[in-house]
């Protein structure tokens, strides 16, 4: 038997075993993938998954923020994919020497590209070598810390030898037969390894095995070692990029995945006993978490950028994965993960080990949910959290605070002469206004937020900008409780913002549903999260309004001279900057301002987190560094001589970091310094005017469909507290409301009475109750409703006396049949307007309505109770009314309930009560009623 025919036997019955060895490895790998939750949506459009993952795949765009690295891993790369088509060609030639691949082996354009795979494999290698030993494994602050060296140097050195196989093959066919075509360019380099080689057909057949025996030494490795995700990432990488949650391409970052079990995403309305919320086991686990843990290649990038990590903390976003894929290989799927809580309280959510990742592991998505299984499941948690929790139920922002002081900065402002435009009492509906400006619960509470809201304010007076704010109608976001794993309360919170925003922004389209912030964490909520739920808006961030309206001129700083260029450095948030890629527009504007901008070492995607995120705001750190000392430090280190922020989390963090060494600001503060003469006043400002032409549709005459009806995904939107609707029907004539009866507004409101209709004698509205505006005016919480042109408001308690009407001015009768004394007017169809807290809206006999969850005592019948400050009541034209009458029941209302605090009590069935002496009320035709919508839960301000 020949030599050759030998060797070629030797490889084929070595294969055999290593093919075996390999593929019962890949069957238990799927196995093991495939036995996770489901996850709905990861195989929709397929083709762009496909055509996005080739891009990344090939184009290395992740690697190549570490340039050479990111080639010799391309050139690495390559040598495996197409270099595989030259590892088969050793079962050829391992028996005919002179052979090869039909058509291909003596083709010049195929043996070039096997001399650049197999140099680009020789090459990529040695200097991943160089790189992994010159870092080593055994320092905390080398990526490699915490990966298994042994089994990354074996993997190498099996690369490195099928590089140099593929060469030496080839130089010793081109040895061994020279009578075949040596081509200049295709064999560049091999032809002069040739001339050190003997002829030796044999010598091409035992370099063909050798190459061949490294491979099967590969396939056997990767079979027996499962937990080996430096070798699984060579086939699993393709995978875990094409699976990923945004099949645009993007990054994991933004919103968080939403909250899955048994293969349906739970809601408030959906969540059973049976339903397990989050992740607390490895039968919980979905199939992306185990894929994501089987693919970790090791690489550290992701621990390089981690701000636990380099603080001293326990969390290591690659440590993590490593410890879900040993335990899901190792341990009972019945088993609970065996995570630290140390580690998983740790995380930032930065976005910085998703961002670093080169094969799209969805760590913070992971983090997220073992999070939501500890707090929904587990009971357990950090107990600052439960204070914040508590705090966010009860008064809907973090801190606890009383929610009409959210308004405090807005009196302040108005004391000092600066208008702020309120949504619901300055502003009626939206037709003549670009902006909702969200102040968020940092921007109303905490003092330097509200410097940085008062300064914007100024700035977009002075630019002219036609905005308003809501007030006392905002509510947190609900970003601390997601963040923190308490998803129930966020989709709580989510319901009543989305609401809110909704009836504001009603006849708007959606891409004019324009709101400003600047809370990047309100930011990305609203922006990436919101639309699960219904909301859909376009959100922009502070800086970056402000930053067109330098463009357009209508904010021109004053030239500064050399000697106020002090230097300045600008930390870059992770929710702004990250998450949500905004890195130009505050950097744009700090230039502008003459200061002279100084970058941190570690800035835009690479940007140190100050600590905040992930709910970490609400929680002590007690473990290592702190976070926002050791980011400061860095902002120190260019010499600034202070810190610019665009986020108010991040402005309490870095000011608690400098202690008092250098001041930290918000852009704002600094442009507005910029525009303000030496004298620090602003100047005069522009006409108020669009910046882009409005564009407003005609409300329709019907009412807005309930939350569960509305746009989101899987029914998502859907209000868990809201009653059963019932067909209307038509009110009884005459009917007076029950002692004692209130019915909390409807979503998008009660119907209001049509413009110039007058108010029937006997319907009269009690004190406290605010009249709703005219639809397509949705009132606010808090906000006090304007009065109708020409009409008079009996002043509220606590509430500003009214202006007079003008003399002989009267609401003047609508054509038609005139409407009998004491006769109910019905609210006009379409009306779309909701009903301030305080205001009374009485019912029509039909359905009760209970409380919902977490709202304020009632008032018993006959007790008074004062309204909100700052509310008040206006009515329809045609004059005052005078307290205690009645007001007709909507057609298909609900049952008597309490009334709401700071109504009055309405007369008995029957009473008629007489109109005020002086007020001619002319009669009013009849208007069709109007359908019934479900109530929301009011929210306590208590």
């Amino acid at each position: 038997m020949p030599t050759t025919t030998a060797l070629g036997l030797i490889g084929v019955f070595l294969s055999l075993p290593a093919w075996a060895v390999f593929l019962r490895g890949v069957v238990r790998v799927y196995r093991h993938v495939s036995a996770g939750q489901d996850l709905p949506g990861r195989a929709k459009h397929p083709g762009h998954r496909l055509w996005r993952m080739l891009r990344e795949v090939f184009g290395h765009a992740t690697m190549l923020n570490k340039p050479w690295v990111g080639a010799a891993h391309w050139l690495v790369m390559l040598g495996f994919l197409f270099g595989s088509l030259v590892w088969f060609e050793g079962y050829i030639q391992s028996f005919h020497p002179a052979g090869g691949w039909p058509l291909l082996h003596d083709w010049a354009v195929y043996r070039f590209v096997e001399e650049v795979l197999a140099i680009g494999t020789v090459v990529g290698i040695v200097f991943l070598i160089g790189v992994r030993l010159s870092l080593g494994h055994r320092r905390r602050e080398s990526r490699f810390f915490g990966s298994q060296a042994g089994a990354a140097r074996l993997i190498e050195v099996i690369v490195l030898v099928e590089g140099l196989g593929m060469l030496a093959v080839k130089s010793a066919a081109l040895a061994s037969f020279p009578a075949s075509d040596i081509h200049p360019i295709a064999d560049f380099l091999s032809r002069h390894i040739a001339a050190l080689l003997p002829s030796s057909p044999v010598l091409v057949s035992v370099f063909a095995l050798v190459k061949l025996l490294m491979g099967m030494l590969f396939l056997v490795t990767v079979g027996l070692n499962l937990t080996w995700g430096v070798a699984w990432h060579r086939f699993l990488a393709f995978f875990t990029i094409f699976f990923r949650r945004h099949p645009d391409g993007r990054k994991t970052l933004g919103g968080l995945n939403p909250m899955v079990s048994r293969g349906k995403e739970l809601t408030v309305d959906s969540i059973t006993e049976e339903d397990v919320p989050g992740v607390g086991r490895l039968g919980d686990a979905s199939w992306k978490m185990l894929l994501d843990a089987s693919t970790c290649t090791e690489c550290g990038r992701c621990q390089e950028l981690c701000p636990a990590w380099n603080t001293g903390k326990p969390l290591s976003p690659k440590l993590l994965m490593t410890d879900i894929r040993n335990a899901s290989f190792l341990l009972n799927p019945e088993d609970e993960l065996g995570i630290d809580p140390d580690v998983l309280w740790s995380c930032t959510n930065c976005g910085a080990c998703v961002d670093q990742c080169p094969v799209d592991i969805e760590h913070i998505d992971h983090v997220a949910d073992l999070r939501r299984f500890s707090v929904l499941q587990e009971a357990e948690f950090p107990s600052e959290l439960g204070d914040m929790f508590r705090n966010l139920e009860t008064k809907s922002n973090p801190w606890g605070r009383n929610n009409r002081e959210r308004r405090s900065w807005i009196d302040e402002a108005r004391r000092d002469g600066l208008e702020v435009p309120i949504f619901g009492e300055d502003v009626t509906d939206f037709s003549d206004t670009e902006f909702l400006f969200w102040v968020g619960c940092a921007g109303a509470f905490d003092e330097a937020g509200r410097r940085t809201t008062r300064a914007v304010v100024e700035l977009l007076h002075t630019a002219g900008v036609k905005f308003a704010v809501l007030a006392s109608g905002e509510s947190c976001t609900g970003d601390p409780a997601r963040r923190a794993g308490n998803e129930i309360l966020f989709q709580m919170l989510a319901d009543e913002a989305i609401t809110t925003l909704n009836g504001v922004f009603e006849g708007v389209p959606e891409h004019q549903r324009t709101i400003i912030t600047t809370c990047p964490h309100c930011l990305n909520t609203l922006m990436n999260e919101y639309p699960d739920f219904g909301g859909h808006y376009h959100v922009l961030h502070h800086t970056q309004l402000l930053n067109r309206l330098v463009r357009d001129g209508r904010l021109t700083p004053v030239p500064r001279g050399p000697e106020n260029r002090r230097p300045i450095t600008y930390h870059d948030p992770c929710f702004l900057g990250r998450h949500n890629k905004i890195f130009d527009p505050p950097r744009e504007l700090l230039g502008v301002t003459g200061l002279e901008l100084r970058e941190m070492d570690r800035t835009r995607n690479e940007a140190f987190c100050c600590g905040a995120g992930g709910a970490r705001m609400f929680m002590e750190e007690k473990i290592g560094t702190r976070i926002n000392e050791f980011r400061t430090e860095q902002a120190l280190a260019t010499g600034a001589e202070e810190i610019a922020v665009g986020c108010p989390f991040c402005n309490v963090m870095m000011t608690n970091g400098a202690h008092g060494r250098a001041p930290v600001r918000d852009v704002a503060l600094m442009l507005r310094d910029a525009i303000s003469d030496d004298d620090g006043n602003l100047p005069h400002p522009h006409e108020p005017s669009f910046l882009e032409p409005p564009v407003r549709r005609e409300l329709p005459l019907h009412p807005a469909p309930a939350r569960g009806e509305r746009g989101g995904r899987g029914g998502r939107g859907a209000q868990h507290h809201a009653p059963a609707q019932t067909p209307s029907g038509a009110p009884a004539p005459g009917g007076a409301v029950p002692p004692g009866a209130a019915t909390p507004p409807a979503p998008g409101g009660s119907a209001p009475t049509p413009p110039g209709a007058a108010t029937p004698p006997g319907a009269a509205t009690p004190p406290g109750a605010a009249t709703p505006p005219a639809p397509g005016a949705p009132t606010l919480p808090g906000a006090a409703t304007p009065p109708a042109p020409g009409s008079a408001t009996p002043p509220a308690p606590g509430g500003s006396a009214p202006m007079p009407p003008a003399p002989g001015t009267a609401a003047p009768s609508a054509p038609g049949a005139p409407t009998p004394p004491g006769s109910a007017t019905p609210p006009a169809p379409g009306s779309s307007a909701p009903t301030p807290p305080g205001a009374a809206t009485p019912p029509a006999p039909g359905i009760a309505t209970p409380p919902a969850p977490g709202a304020s005592v009632p008032t018993p019948p006959g007790s008074a109770t004062p309204p909100a400050p700052g509310s008040s009541a206006p009515i329809p034209p045609g004059g005052a009314t005078p307290p205690g009458a009645a007001t007709p029941p909507a057609p298909g209302g609900s049952a008597p309930t309490p009334p709401a605090p700071g109504t009055a009590t309405p007369p008995a069935p029957g009473t008629a009560t007489p109109p005020a002496p002086g007020t001619a009320t002319p009669p009013t035709p009849p208007t069709p009623p109007a359908p019934p919508a479900p109530p929301p839960s009011p929210r306590a301000e208590d």
